[in-house]
């Protein structure tokens, strides 16, 4: 996505406001997994996230980042499962407020190519490992909450609320 594409929105707090993915499947076994990925700069272990699109909902502009970031693909909630903020580093070292709105993707695919590849890692972790290496304290209490109500997470599938499969979003850009 070019920097013409996507809008930085300060909230009223003043905070700027991003959009992200909770990517998840279940196992054969019934285990719940997350998959989170490395940041460019420093390493740490993040959800796939961004800046919204001008002219697109904010989830799929999150579907977007999922498959730009982490190279996957899957059935997206129009529907936010949670909300986090985080401190942004900027370039010039400063920092900034930023709200991150959450979507959850139930994955279908994984690429093996994928356009950010060589700058980030991808693993999948349990909800308790994922909520360990999570460094936003806010998302990772929200994980550990999935271990005891998973049903938050199920919940921002395709089952009960308007999704958008990655087919739909290859639609949308035609």
């Amino acid at each position: 996505m070019t920097t013409s594409d996507n809008v930085r929105m300060a909230c009223d707090t003043g905070e700027l406001q991003q959009v992200a993915v909770l990517p998840w499947r279940i196992r054969r076994d019934g285990e719940r997994k997350l998959l989170l990925i490395t940041s460019r700069r420093r390493g740490r272990w993040i959800v796939p996230k961004g800046w919204p699109m001008k002219g697109y909902p904010p989830f799929v502009a999150a579907s977007r980042e999922a498959f730009e970031e982490a190279g996957i693909i899957g059935d997206i909630s129009s529907a936010p499962v949670t909300t986090y903020r985080y401190m942004k580093v900027r370039d010039d070292g400063s920092q900034v407020a930023c709200r991150v709105t959450v979507f959850g993707m139930n994955v279908r695919g994984t690429l093996s190519h994928w356009r950010e590849k060589g700058q980030r890692q991808r693993r999948w972790f349990s909800l308790e490992a994922a909520a360990s290496k999570l460094d936003d304290v806010e998302l990772a209490e929200f994980v550990r909450e999935l271990e005891t109500d998973p049903e938050r997470l199920e919940a921002s599938g395709c089952f009960d609320r308007p999704s958008l499969s990655f087919n739909g979003l290859r639609a949308l850009e035609s």
